[in-house]
Formats: C-alpha cells, structure tokens, sequence
C-alpha cells in the first residue's frame, strides 16, 4: 500500500514540476468542498511540504450538510496546520438577483472570493481539485451545448493564477488513494442527482462509453491533450489574422468591410476575432448580414459594434457619456480630456468672426463658471452660430455627415446653466456670439486633432 501511494505522489510531484505549474516554494490557496477530491488534493501538498492555505465557501444549499462541510473542512485546516479562509453566501439570493442559475451564482461566487482571498493573503496560485473525469465531462458538456476548439480542450492546467494540479489523475485513481490512505471526506449527495447536465453525463455516457472502450478515460485525456495543441497553431493563425486586419486609432478598432467578406471561412475567423469582445456566434452571423446597413448597431456586456461606410468599427463601452470635466474661472489651459486654451481680452468686437473652426471669440460676460466639458445627449439642442433657430445636436452631426463613433468623439463645452456655448471643432452657440453689447471678450484655442 505504502509504495502505490509513493507511486502516486511522486506522480503528483513529477506533474508540477515537468509541467512547471507552480514552483515548489510558492504560497498556494487550495479550494477545499471536502469532498474526496479536494480532501485528496490537500493530502498531497500536505505530503510534498507546499506552502498552502485553505478557502472553504458555504453556499447554503443542502441545509445543515453545508455547515457540516464547513465544519470538516475547519478540521482539515487544524489537522495540517494551515489558514483556512472561509465565507458563507445566500446563493439562491446572488442567482435571483443576478438572473443567473443556481450553478452559475455558485461558480462567480467562489471564483470571485477565492481571487480575492489571494490578493488579500498573498497567495500566488489558487489550486482546484479539477481530474481528468471532470475534463473529459467538460469535453462532453461543450460539445453539446456548441463551442469552439477552445472548448474541446477540456479543463486548462493553468488559467491565469488557477492552477489544477489532479487533473493527470482520474476519479478512480483519486478514490483509491483515499481509500489506502484512509482519508475522511464529505460526499455530496447532489452528486447523484441527474437534473444537473454534469452528472447526467457522469452517471449515464461515461460508463456508456466505457462500454464501448474501456481505456475511454485515457484516450480522452491524450485527444484533448492533441486537441490543445491544435488549438494553439489555429490562435497563432488567428493572431497573425487580428495583425492584419485590425487598425487601431482613438481607442477604437476599425476593420474593412472588404477584407472581411475576403475571409474563408469567414463566420469561423470573425467569431474567433470578436469572441474576445463579448460576441457570439448567433451575433457574428448577424453582424455578417448586415455590411451593407451602414448604422446597424450591435452590443456586447464589454463593446459595441457599429457598421460603418467603408468599416466595422469596434468600440470598448464605457461611461464616458456620464463623465463631466470642470474648468474654473481663471483657468488659461486644459489637456484633459482634450486641449482647450482660453485667453481673456479687454476688448471688444462688433461681429464674433468664426472662419476657424478650432477657434471662437465668445461674450466673456456671458459665460458662467465652472464651465463643463461633457459628451452630447440625444436631449441636447443649440443655436448654430449664424442661425435664428435651435437644432438637435443630433441632427446637426447628421447634417454635417459624421459617423456614429466621429458624433461620439465629440465634446461640448457648456455654461454652468447647461446651456452649450460650443461644440468643440465645429460650431458656437449663436448666443455667446461677440455684438455691439460686449463689453469683454475671450477666445478658446482647440489643439488637440484626435476629435
């Protein structure tokens, strides 16, 4: 029994150290249930002498079981001498708010402490008790519901500062050294439960396929071992791809419709190109139906997507909109977010001349401080320099055929009261105009070309 378990930590040492996972004097946060996986898991770092501490979270969804799960788990902690972080969530609470499952709050609950724990507590790597059974019932859960490459790689060793240390051994093999090493663990019940995709494919297709090829387990983990490296040849291709056909300018991306309909096959690489922007597939299909409807608009959680003339244009969201910058009476200079001089005079004009549309000469006495830099809204009206009326912002962009992401460029430089004296690079407000009256006058310089 002693020279299996040998056997099977030095597999787990050999591991870390070929795969270069994570150096043997890191400081490392395990993510212990206590079930048999991470009991098992705990186990070996406590055995190789790794530095690590323990996050436990309780979800409060099986009643006293999940205290009883804390309450191990605290012992498991005092038995290796370790930290232990732990948290308990109103899950079904996080869900409801959030409109997410049951299984999905759980996930961005604990993702979200475990990070957190470790910038707190200076852990380098975060460790999850991940095996290749759970790889391959990933495999098998991203096959069904659709994914690409990526998705049949299964479950990454390493994923930023995650780090799966199990995932070369298989659920039996993790159950057998907790049975020669006479480990107590938790077993949830849920496990067995077949309303959940995970164990429909545990408890039903594997043992299916298992059937069919005994050695299933194995051949799996070395196809989505070939399928991985597969994966990283077609990244490489998309990269050198997103090189070309990406052109950066303002914080924006600009992509030629024309390169774009040159692509083949062309849905596979702009999925992969905009996957990283928050889109799916259905929306890059859609996206692709639309070049010709210059406007048509499309959203992700993180971008938008405008069609352009000539152009798809790619935009980060942001809350620039809601952002107001201040200028203050006496101010002479400004360099954020754009470059704005003012330069009070002690004359006056008969006509306020606007041959310069990066420069007006404006009613000083007219102005109210702190003047607001801002972003326009659909709301917004003004008196055009030279005209009688008002117009809509909106359509004075549309009359003078700016884009969509040219319009959002564009900043209004505006009284106390709200009123816009200017829109900055364009045109005035008729109001602030220079007349017979003015008394003192004050010109605004616009430097900055990226407007």
């Amino acid at each position: 029994m002693f020279y299996q378990m040998d056997i099977l930590l030095q597999r787990f040492l050999e591991h870390v150290r070929n795969t270069g996972l994570f150096c043997e004097s890191d400081k490392i946060l395990l993510a212990v249930s206590g079930g048999i996986d991470s009991v098992v898991m705990t186990d070996l770092f406590a055995k190789a002498g790794f530095n690590f501490g323990i996050a436990h979270c309780n979800f409060q969804l099986r009643g006293t079981d999940s205290d009883s799960d804390e309450e191990f788990v605290g012992y498991l902690a005092k038995k290796n001498q370790v930290t232990i972080h732990k948290i308990t969530f109103d899950t079904q609470a996080y869900a409801k708010e959030h409109k997410l499952s049951i299984e999905e709050a759980a996930r961005e609950l604990r993702y979200n402490f475990f990070d957190k724990t470790a910038r707190e507590h200076s852990y380098r790597y975060v460790a999850t008790a991940h095996h290749n059974n759970d790889a391959i019932e990933t495999f098998f859960i991203n096959l069904i519901r659709g994914t690409g490459i990526a998705g049949l790689r299964g479950i990454p060793q390493k994923n930023g500062n995650i780090v799966r240390p199990l995932l070369p051994f298989s659920r039996q093999e993790i159950f057998e050294y907790a049975s020669r090493n006479q480990l107590p663990y938790h077993e949830d019940y849920t496990n067995s439960e077949t309303v959940f995709l995970r164990n429909k494919i545990r408890i039903g297709l594997i043992p299916l396929l298992k059937e069919i090829s005994p050695n299933i387990e194995q051949t799996m983990r070395h196809n989505m071992a070939h399928i991985a490296d597969a994966e990283q040849i077609f990244r490489n291709s998309i990269d050198e791809k997103r090189q070309q056909l990406f052109r950066h300018s303002d914080g924006m991306i600009f992509v030629a419709k024309s390169q774009i309909r040159k692509l083949l096959p062309c849905n596979t690489y702009m999925f992969e190109l905009l996957r990283d922007f928050g889109f799916n597939a259905p929306t890059v299909n859609d996206l692709l139906l639309s070049l010709d409807n210059t406007g048509k608009c499309f959203l992700s959680a993180t971008h938008t997507i405008v069609v352009d003339r000539h152009d798809i244009v790619i935009k980060n969201n942001s809350n620039e909109k809601s952002i107001e910058y201040q200028i203050p009476e006496g101010t002479e200079k400004i360099h954020n977010p754009i470059t704005l001089i003012f330069k009070e005079l002690n004359t006056a004009y008969t006509e306020t001349p606007q041959s310069d549309k990066n420069t007006i000469t404006a009613d000083a006495d007219k102005l109210q401080y702190p003047l607001t830099l801002r972003k326009w809204q659909p709301s917004d009206r003004f008196r055009p320099f030279g005209m009688k009326g008002t117009r809509k912002v909106s359509d004075f962009f549309k009359d003078n055929h700016l884009s969509l992401f040219e319009k959002a460029k564009k900043w209004l430089l505006c009284n106390a009261d709200g009123k816009i004296i200017w829109i900055v690079g364009m045109r005035m407000d008729d109001f602030f105009r220079v007349d017979k009256h003015t008394k003192k006058t004050i010109e605004i310089f616009f430097t900055n070309n990226t407007l």
